[in-house]
């Protein structure tokens, strides 16, 4: 999850944490950015080919490469509306003071503050593109090409 502010003082290890915090924020939205453009672009690119959609029709692992493309753009999505909420919780919380003090807040600060889904939800659209762009290749190539 993105910290609920970006942090102004110095941290230990050298460099100013709003540097860091920056350049954090740039890589996540290029990687999901790159992530969902992937998982869009792959099979738009699979249909738009009639050989290949062909191809992959006879294999029978037409619609498994699908759902896989699906689901890792699906899982950006869901992280990026948690995000998004959390964010909109936490910007809430410090502009009502009664908000501040709801279960709801202190969820969403708690979440706010979790890498881990982030890691998880990334690697697993990861994992999920590149069995899928695996299984496309492997049946689009025929074996005796090496």
């Amino acid at each position: 999850m993105t910290q609920q502010s970006s942090p102004s003082s110095t941290g230990t290890g050298g460099g100013d944490v709003e540097d860091h915090y920056t350049a954090y924020e740039d890589h996540a939205n290029t990687l999901r950015t790159w992530l969902v453009a992937y998982g869009i672009g792959a099979p738009v690119l699979i249909l738009s080919q009639q050989e290949i959609w062909e191809s992959l029709k006879k294999t029978h692992t037409l619609r498994l490469i699908a759902v896989l493309f699906i689901c890792g753009v699906v899982a950006q999505v869901v992280l990026a509306a948690v995000n998004k909420t959390a964010m909109w919780a936490c910007y809430f919380g410090s502009v009502n003071q009664a908000f501040s003090k709801t279960r709801r807040y202190r969820f969403a600060h708690w979440l706010s503050h979790q890498y881990s889904i982030d890691l998880l939800c990334d690697l697993g659209a990861m994992l999920l593109f590149a069995y899928a762009t695996y299984l496309t290749f492997i049946n689009l190539i025929p074996p005796d090409a090496a």
